[in-house]
């Protein structure tokens, strides 16, 4: 329950995500969202989650349905917050479907999609990493990967946008030379774009061959395998305690 509960700012941004989604949907068909349809589709999803978390319909699929921690912890919602939501979906919704900057997307041939929202599996190190790419298509040898980003821009961004490069050269033998990423930060009214590098994507490997190293350590199977409590320490408490999803199961944030 903890592991799956969302937040207003999260749950907006996964409904954007989810009207875009629906926007390439329907144009695979040969129908084009308008802006007004584009933030209706993002609003009324944001609504329904809503509704599921402030009632009692989401303990039915704890781990499919939307809760917000916010109901969860009974912490009060200011019309603010509510308001800051419909201002980025009716900006990002303008973006995407009128700015110049996203143009090449929108006229992106269907023939030439290779992933929109699309969840797979690659191999790497002997684990499956899952990779969702927002959208990517080809354009001659170029091969371009966009990620719709609702917040603001973090360095963490790249690192994501380069392990999609490495997906697109494992599924679909794409050239990294060939490879351009874009983060497109729909409520900032800004894409930023950069080729891949190949020095740049070494790093990733690395730090993802670290990351999968510290992880194996500590693996262990609960059927068979003595908990190691140590293994397991608290992250950042308590300055993090505030917006933690899991403070209200940690010893830690007991005394915040």
């Amino acid at each position: 329950m903890h592991k799956n509960l969302s937040s207003i700012p999260a749950l907006a941004g996964t409904c954007m995500h989810d009207a875009i989604e629906r926007w390439f949907g329907l144009k695979e068909g040969g129908t084009v969202m308008t802006t007004a349809e584009l933030f209706e589709e993002a609003r009324e999803g944001f609504r329904k989650g809503w509704r599921s978390s402030a009632g009692d319909d989401w303990r039915a699929q704890p781990n499919k349905m939307v809760h917000l921690a916010e109901h969860h912890y009974s912490q009060e919602i200011s019309a603010e917050q509510t308001e800051r939501v419909k201002e980025m979906m009716t900006r990002a919704s303008r973006y995407f479907c009128e700015s110049e900057d996203l143009a090449a997307v929108r006229q992106a041939a269907p023939e030439s999609w290779l992933s929109v929202e699309s969840m797979d599996t690659w191999p790497f190190m002997g684990v499956k990493i899952y990779s969702v790419p927002d959208f990517a298509y080809q354009d001659d040898e170029a091969v371009h990967i966009w990620d719709w980003k609702t917040g603001k821009p973090r360095e963490e961004d790249w690192f994501q946008l380069h392990t999609y490069a490495l997906y697109a050269c494992e599924k679909w033998s794409a050239d990294p030379e060939n490879i351009v990423l874009h983060a497109a930060y729909l409520n900032e009214e800004r894409v930023d774009s950069q080729p891949v590098e190949i020095h740049r994507l070494s790093e990733v490997q690395d730090k993802m061959s670290t990351s999968v190293r510290e992880m194996m350590e500590i693996h262990y199977d609960p059927d068979v395998d003595e908990l190691v409590p140590e293994n397991w320490p608290t992250s950042g408490a308590p300055d993090a305690c505030g917006y933690c999803r899991f403070r209200g199961i940690c010893e830690a944030a007991g005394s915040v």
